[in-house]
């Protein structure tokens, strides 16, 4: 059930019209609509593999229960202790309690593991259950935050479901925080103009993002960066990669785009997902722009638990005494960096290329961190000005270009040959025969100029919306404000855009995280 597609739309509507009246009758019960149709969603989609969802509830509903309560319990009981064993029935709870939380991460990691890891080595034929990879990260999230009395758990074994099989997220997330959305999940909600309006408008950009932009920009892609890439001249490879990045961009957020617009029809606001990532000046601003939910999840579930462990603490201590404080940050710092972003690379899939593009991120953020002071020096003795404009425009290309070549490492696929490429970009770059491969695409009608104009239209729309919202101005909500027939106008144009773009696509594509 594709997001653009006359059954999503039935779907959605059926959902909407019962939403609206049970709202309308029983307000306080109108969360059960939603979780009605995450449930009819994923088993739409999934089938029997709903089981997976349901264990994941399941364990992390009763174990985030049992953990407080055993807390709670310890609390009364040693109120009248003696302080030695105050602190003694203290720590023993404590133990007990992040064992059962352990437990029931293990066991959900696990899960993942198998069957998005193991049976697909093992040549099983099963298929991922819808969304794994995002709601199992939702379904830790929430056990850690009970464990860390963050907020009290949820007693309402369907309130913990629906947080985990709404259903708009289940295809390409975003990964959800308990603490953020549960307003809007369990809430009451009257759908009005100005909501489905802006919903409308946000759903509506999202599929020119992804129809009008990236799927035209794919077969070019697909050419350029095969698994024959390595005999072909590296300026060729990088203008695959250019626009790899592109297409990548406008598949994965204006899917999420499209995602919080359906969300947003029932009243339920979700976690922001993309900040104008190429308007970074380094890399690890682009990770706090990009994919923001899995980001800031690997950031207070691995990094700082990682950085903050008594091993890790001694050793950050040790050279911060003997080299300075910089130093001792900057190797640890670093060394959770890799290992975050080894397992960002293994989460995308099992490959060996997602690791090394996972490590590629790792390696160049350790490494700017590690020669901050020196690079801050260096500018000083040139006389370069940090703040001036073309420093600026300087570390916005140099970080896009530092993702570009990611691209190598992540579609590409073989590593070989993903090096090979990088070593041609430089030693064999060619560009008159890369000219002649790149009129070859379009001899061979295996893109046209139609399906060029038409990406490239919607590139400038995207540039145009990012340039506003990156200066802190909404586009969609000043459209929203706008009189009724320059709504209509902008809305007709994109539409037009839209439908003039299936007449050029080679066929409607799936979104690149899909399912994951």
């Amino acid at each position: 059930m594709a997001f653009f597609s006359v059954a999503f739309f039935g779907f959605v509507l059926l959902f909407l019209i019962i939403h609206d009246l049970v709202g309308d009758y029983a307000p306080r019960y109108q969360w059960t609509v939603r979780l009605a149709a995450g449930i009819a969603f994923f088993t739409y989609l999934s089938g029997i593999k709903i089981v997976f969802i349901l264990a994941s509830a399941l364990t992390v509903w009763s174990g985030a229960l049992l953990i407080s309560q055993l807390a709670k319990n310890n609390k009364i009981s040693r109120k009248d202790l003696p302080p030695e064993e105050k602190k003694a029935s203290k720590k023993k709870c404590q133990r007990t309690r992040k064992l059962y939380v352990t437990a029931v991460v293990v066991f959900n990691i696990a899960l993942l593991i198998l069957v998005k890891y193991f049976l697909p080595v093992a040549d099983h034929p099963i298929a991922l259950p819808l969304g794994i990879s995002f709601y199992t990260l939702q379904a830790v999230s929430y056990m850690v935050d009970v464990y860390g009395e963050k907020y009290e758990p949820q007693s309402n074994f369907g309130k913990i479901l629906l947080y985990l099989i709404w259903f708009p997220q289940l295809i390409q997330g975003p990964i959800n925080r308990y603490d953020l959305i549960e307003k809007d999940l369990f809430a009451p909600f009257k759908l009005h103009a100005p909501d489905f309006r802006y919903a409308f408008y946000m759903f509506l950009f999202g599929t020119v993002k992804k129809y009008a932009l990236a799927d035209l920009l794919a077969p070019a892609v697909n050419a350029c960066l095969n698994n024959n890439s390595h005999d072909k001249p590296g300026a060729f490879v990088l203008f695959g990669a250019l626009l790899f990045a592109i297409e990548q961009y406008a598949d994965f957020s204006g899917g999420i785009d499209m995602s919080m617009g359906i969300s947003m029809l029932f009243g339920v606001k979700m976690n922001e997902n993309f900040k104008q990532p190429y308007f970074s000046t380094s890399l690890a601003m682009f990770w706090r722009r990009w994919h923001i939910s899995l980001g800031s999840w690997m950031r207070d579930y691995v990094f700082y638990p990682f950085v903050t462990t008594k091993p890790v603490s001694k050793l950050t201590k040790a050279v911060s005494r003997k080299f300075g404080n910089h130093a001792g940050r900057a190797l640890t710092g670093g060394i959770s960096n890799l290992l975050v972003f080894a397992l960002v690379g293994l989460w995308h899939g099992p490959e060996k290329h997602y690791l090394m593009w996972g490590l590629y991120n790792g390696f160049i953020i350790a490494i700017s961190d590690a020669l901050s002071p020196l690079a801050l020096k260096m500018n000083r003795f040139l006389h370069i000005k940090e703040d001036s404009k073309c420093m600026y425009c300087f570390r916005v290309f140099r970080t896009f270009m530092i993702v570009v070549f990611a691209g190598y490492f992540d579609v590409i696929g073989p590593v070989r040959t993903g090096l090979a490429c990088f070593s041609n970009t430089f030693l064999r770059f060619e560009p008159a025969r890369a000219a002649q491969l790149i009129g070859g695409l379009f001899s061979d009608g295996l893109v046209s100029v139609q399906s060029f104009a038409t990406a490239a239209l919607s590139l400038i729309l995207l540039v145009i919306n990012s340039v506003f919202k990156e200066k802190g101005k909404s586009p969609l909500g000043s459209l929203c404000g706008r009189r009724y027939y320059l709504r209509w106008v902008i809305c007709f144009a994109l539409i037009g855009l839209l439908l003039y773009s299936f007449t050029v696509s080679s066929g409607i594509r799936g979104f690149m995280y899909a399912a994951f």
